[in-house]
């Protein structure tokens, strides 16, 4: 059977015209293309990694003390001579203060030697 085929002529055939309107036959057969929209991103998965920073802030601030703070009355403390100081300036009742805390100092200090040099 092979023995009867011509070497040099083509067996295979295309009808007529058939490439010139091969494009849009094929577009025509194509499904319509749709526009292509935006992806659409919810509110809350915007707002989600700035929560997750600000709680994370607040975290580091309370963890260093800055929200538990308290805050002192002057009234009922004792009386500090390092806080009275302004401007490398003490007032005289802070001056006597100090005075009278070194003499009772002195005196405390010469009564345990007193005592322990018996």
């Amino acid at each position: 059977m092979l023995n009867h085929i011509d070497e040099n002529k083509n067996p295979f055939k295309v009808p007529e015209n058939y490439f010139q309107n091969f494009n849009a036959e094929i577009m025509d057969k194509l499904p319509a293309k749709e526009a292509n929209k935006g992806k659409i991103v919810p509110l809350w998965k915007k707002v989600i990694p700035w929560t997750a920073v600000a709680a994370v802030f607040a975290g580091v601030l309370f963890l260093t003390g800055v929200f538990n703070r308290t805050t002192v009355n002057p009234d009922t403390t004792a009386h500090q001579p390092e806080s009275a100081i302004t401007n490398g300036l003490a007032s005289t009742e802070d001056e006597e203060y100090y005075y009278s805390f070194i003499e009772d100092e002195v005196v405390k200090a010469k009564y345990k030697e007193m005592i322990y040099n018996q």
